[in-house]
């Protein structure tokens, strides 16, 4: 599947976790290991794969997955 959460990689899933729980693209980067630039990458993988556009819509989004 190239769209929904199926889709999305492991990596790209740690970053939702990691946004929804309220960290910064730098403190995600930081607890990743990858720059702040390839966590926003990662977020536009996950934007464009869910059909949203904003981190308030990704944490109604993920709410809705759980």
């Amino acid at each position: 599947a190239l769209k929904g959460w199926e889709s999305l990689t492991p990596m790209e899933s740690e970053v939702v976790r990691l946004t929804v729980g309220g960290l910064t693209n730098r403190e995600i980067g930081e607890r990743l290991f990858i720059s702040r630039r390839t966590v926003q990458t990662h977020l536009s993988h996950v934007f464009t794969k869910l059909e949203i556009a904003t981190r308030v819509e990704l944490a109604a989004a993920a709410a809705r997955h759980r």
